[in-house]
């Protein structure tokens, strides 16, 4: 009941203590004035006033200061936090430009200031904390709206002349900018970005870009988008090019154009490229377009924590011995820049044909965001065969106070525990999940979205990433550099890590290198020329908000598991087609409605991705004091003796169904697994071939043509020309060949005597008028050509020419 009467104020985690915070301790109230490793001091606090008056009571002595140890008062029954730490993190005030203007506006805005304080109740300056206000501006005594009009008539009558609406207008500048919202503006005005061109020629500019990128038409020179300018600007304003001073800053001359072009920084090659940018928006603050980046800063440890996810440009080993990318998360602290918790999870890569399933990879999930979120909440062990510079033990980290405080920094590594208040996410899915809201609310960590194009919001983390990349990937035998005209041709044959090993290289570089160098950023509150490593600078601010130690017990943890919401039958309930269920109907009283509406009645279940043979029932219609969560195991987990992960799961369910299984055989399923899990453990075999992923489409192969034969493949030797004899000559005369004696066209003679004069048509070895070949056979040309006179040349020779008696012997 104490508990719930506390329940007034608002509900704050038990490690949220901050120094002067009021708490409710034991039927009394007390004020946390120190923190000394695990215990307290608290100093008692006086009671608020009564709203009306009551009875005369007996005085009642003060209690004594306590100093008690921190869990005896969070486990207390009516302990309640009364009241909230200061404010979340906030923007550097304008000091720089302040000090930049002139002497006398400095001093008319400080003027201000001193008034808008006594008008608001605040503390003037020179003014002791303890000085009652003047009766004129007491905001006991007098409204708001009376403190103005006092105002206005104080100055007035000093002789500076102003009304109530002036002193409210300054007291609202004053609330919403400080100081640099009671300078004069006058002074504060820049040249206008583009000179005296009037601004709708600049909007007609980026218009024309944008059509013609819209259209698809090629960019040309500058010449022409001047043109079409102009043409624009004539037509649409032609009702205001009458007047000489408005026409001004419409009509412009052509180097004006071209210096207007300039400074926006188009060229007649990246006029398109300038124009995508120009509609992309300007990665600055919306409240303020055009200003310069502003870098976000906190007060103290844990107060702002900026986390995400990038590429690691380094190839690992995969568990299935394939080649594959990685990406990193990281949750880095914006006050200290330690890196407070980091995971490398293998990267998706491309579909199988454009449109499968994806061929590696499984990115960044919701639970991978959480473990890293958790892990801000404990020390990190130093492993095995760490050097000794990477224990907290002789580090800058004031581990004696530490290891008082949470004994389990013994054998810890120096990276500080930091639990973030407020965490910086972008807009990425496992950010904006309900899994991951859900258990940052449960450990009351506030989630902030950063907007959109607006770098300064994450710039940290983004600049934490580039600093990864340059002082850890590319020393890596495996790297991969982001650009492809710069990435190696034969990274792949190089030595491969596997995602363990490069998990714990990391975590073993962020402990030597990341925290122990020094940061351009950090500096000593009481040396700011000294630049602090970020192990020192979370020494000098941790004494600001003190450490607690955040040990999360069994159920805390499986509040940051994944939920799903399952209904629960006969055969018990499932989850990714896996059915988890209790013996001896112990899941019966829960197979009807849960009664919650808002998931029509179904049950709220928790479980591990990296251990999914047990999964956890939420019975919310639990007693109070007794345990509400229900172990449920899966039913064919005695099939599986390795550890097994979701990921090894739904690969055998792919392997199964391409082998042509069903989805609802479990058991066939379990076995898949089982033997996947066999298949990794033994590793790639030499003689089998590399495994490829099934295709969706099985298509038949194409037909293999027989090779063309080679005549000369058996040893035959090389061809000698003059070993070869020539084909016989025509066994008939050629005249035959024809149909008609006709003249040839163009010449003088026949065609039988342009035929006789041709070489190469006698029989080799037989002259002209010759009785007949080696056989004794007279040929019918020789009939025809008896009264030739003269011997024919040989087959190939020249008319005139000798035959070979050499090579006619048989014709002899």
């Amino acid at each position: 009941m104490a508990r719930q009467a506390a329940g007034a104020v608002a509900p704050a985690a038990a490690d949220t203590l901050a120094l002067g915070d009021i708490i409710r301790f034991r039927g009394g109230l007390w004020v946390v004035t120190a923190f000394h490793g695990p215990r307290l001091f608290l100093d008692a606090a006086e009671p608020a006033e009564p709203a009306q008056p009551a009875e005369p009571a007996e005085p009642v002595e003060p209690a004594e200061p306590l100093i008690i140890l921190q869990a005896a008062v969070t486990s207390a029954r009516d302990f309640a936090v009364l009241n909230r730490a200061a404010p979340r993190s906030a923007l550097p005030a304008r000091l720089g430009e302040f000090r930049a203007l002139p002497g006398d506006v400095r001093k008319a805005a400080l003027l201000w200031e001193r008034h808008v304080k006594e008008v608001l109740h605040q503390q003037a300056p020179n003014v002791a904390a303890t000085a009652p206000p003047k009766p004129a501006f007491d905001p006991r005594l007098r409204t708001l709206r009376q403190r103005y009009q006092a105002k206005a008539d104080q100055l007035t009558q000093a002789g500076m002349p102003v009304s109530a609406a002036t002193v409210e207008r300054k007291c609202a500048a004053w609330r919403k900018d400080g100081l640099m919202g009671l300078v004069d503006k006058r002074h504060l005005r820049t040249a206008a970005p583009h000179g005296r061109v009037d601004p709708r020629v600049v909007g007609i500019v980026w218009e024309i870009l944008d059509d013609e990128r819209d259209k698809g038409v090629s960019p040309g020179t500058l010449s022409r988008l001047i043109s079409r300018v102009q043409q624009t600007v004539r037509a649409r304003y032609a009702h205001l090019l009458a007047d000489p001073k408005t026409a001004r800053g419409l009509v412009l001359s052509t180097a004006t154009y071209y210096r207007l072009l300039e400074r926006l920084g188009i060229t007649a090659h990246n006029a398109h490229e300038a124009a995508a940018r120009h509609a992309a928006g300007p990665a600055t603050s919306a409240e303020r377009p055009g200003s310069a980046r502003r870098a976000t800063w906190a007060r103290w440890p844990g107060e702002l924590v900026q986390i995400d996810t990038t590429g690691l440009d380094v190839l690992v080993l995969g568990d299935d011995a394939r080649v594959i990318s990685v990406e990193l998360t990281i949750a880095i602290d914006v006050a200290t820049r330690s890196i407070v918790g980091s995971l490398i999870v293998p990267k998706r890569t491309g579909r199988n044909g454009g449109s499968g399933r994806w061929l590696a990879g499984r990115a960044t999930r919701s639970f991978d965001t959480m473990q890293v979120v958790a892990q801000t909440t404990a020390p990190l062990p130093a492993r095995p065969g760490w050097a000794p510079e990477t224990f907290a033990e002789g580090s800058d980290l004031p581990f004696e106070d530490l290891l008082a405080a949470d004994p389990r920094f013994a054998g810890a590594a120096a990276r500080p525990v930091i639990k973030p208040e407020t965490l910086v996410v972008d807009h990425g899915s496992p950010f904006i999940s309900a899994d991951f809201a859900r258990a940052c609310h449960s450990l009351g960590i506030e989630v902030r979205e950063a907007r959109l194009r607006t770098a300064p919001d994450k710039a940290i983390v983004e600049r934490a990433m580039r600093a990864v990349k340059t002082g850890f990937s590319q020393h890596l035998a495996s790297y991969t550099h982001h650009r492809l005209d710069l990435r190696g041709k034969r990274v792949r044959k190089q030595p491969l890590w596997t995602i363990s090993e490069l998990q714990e290289l990391f975590e073993q570089w962020v402990v030597l290198h990341w925290q122990q160098t020094p940061h351009a950023a950090l500096r000593s509150p009481f040396t700011p020329g000294l630049r602090l490593t970020p192990n020192q600078m979370y020494a000098a601010l941790v004494s600001l908000r003190g450490y607690r130690s955040t040990a999360l017990t069994e159920q805390e943890n499986r509040k940051l598991l994944p939920a799903v919401w399952v209904r629960v039958s006969r055969k018990g309930f499932q989850i990714n087609n896996r059915t988890y269920n209790l013996g001896q109907g112990k899941l019966d009283p829960f197979r009807g409605s849960s009664g919650i509406t808002a998931q029509q009645g179904r049950w709220e279940v928790h479980y591990s991705p990296d251990h999914p043979e047990v999964a956890w029932l939420f019975n919310h219609r639990a007693e109070p004091g007794t345990n509400p969560w229900i172990e449920v195991p899966f039913i064919h987990r005695r099939l599986l003796r390795d550890r097994w992960t979701e990921e090894s799961w739904a690969e055998a369910l792919h392997i199964h169904l391409a082998a042509g299984g069903s989805r609802r055989d479990e058991a066939a399923i379990t076995r898949a697994t089982a033997q996947l899990l066999r298949d990794a453990a033994a590793g790639p075999q030499a003689t089998a071939p590399a495994s490829k992923p099934t295709p969706r489409v099985t298509v038949a192969p194409r037909p293999v043509l027989p090779a063309p034969a080679q005549p000369y493949d058996n040893d035959m030797p090389p061809l000698d020309p003059d070993s070869v004899r020539p084909f016989r000559s025509l066994d008939r005369p050629a005249g035959d060949l024809f149909d008609t004696p006709e003249r040839a066209r163009g010449a003088g003679q026949s065609l039988e005597a342009f035929l006789a004069s041709l070489p190469g048509l006698h029989p080799s070895g037989r002259a002209p008028g010759s009785g007949g070949d080696t056989d004794g056979r007279p040929h019918p040309q020789d009939t025809c050509r008896a009264d030739s006179g003269s011997a024919s040349p040989p087959p190939g020779g020249l008319p005139g020419e000798e035959p070979d008696r050499a090579r006619q012997g048989d014709g002899q």
